[in-house]
């Protein structure tokens, strides 16, 4: 049911998703120049984009918030519920993985560059112990539920 606890825990990795997608992943500077990294490119302090593409990045951050998004609304299965938050918590990890990747690339883009990581790179981890906090919520109810069976 949607007024469970483990909604409020799926519904903060859903908004943690979207926090992601709203700022800068890092930032270089070079030379006095400043660079930014974000989901959907690199671009310097002007706003002008730089030549590293992150579409993947971008298409990964969407589908994982789109799937933490439906997943509060899978209550009525719960075995699906928990399927999907395990699976959301290996994207998450795969998520942490990709954004070193794009920081990699874009630093040897800008060779030379000092780089200072944001603090949305730990929004992956706070996600995935939602989801977890969610898992172990669900399979709570699953198992309430079966022994109210045993019990008729």
């Amino acid at each position: 049911m949607l007024q469970r606890s483990q909604t409020l825990f799926l519904l903060g990795a859903f908004v943690l998703s979207l926090i992601l997608m709203t700022g800068p992943l890092a930032r270089f500077t070079l030379d006095g120049n400043e660079f930014v990294l974000k989901h959907s490119g690199l671009f310097t302090a002007e706003g002008e984009k730089g030549a590293v593409a992150t579409w993947p990045l971008t298409i990964y951050f969407v589908l994982v918030a789109v799937l933490a998004f439906l997943n509060i609304f899978f209550y009525m299965n719960r075995m699906r519920q928990m399927r999907i938050s395990v699976f959301l918590i290996l994207l998450y990890a795969g998520m942490v993985g990709i954004m070193f990747y794009y920081v990699a690339v874009a630093k040897s883009y800008l060779e030379g560059a000092i780089t200072l990581h944001q603090w949305r790179f730990i929004i992956p981890p706070i996600c995935m112990i939602l989801l977890y906090l969610a898992f172990r919520r669900i399979r709570r109810d699953e198992l309430l539920v079966k022994a109210y069976d045993r019990i008729r």
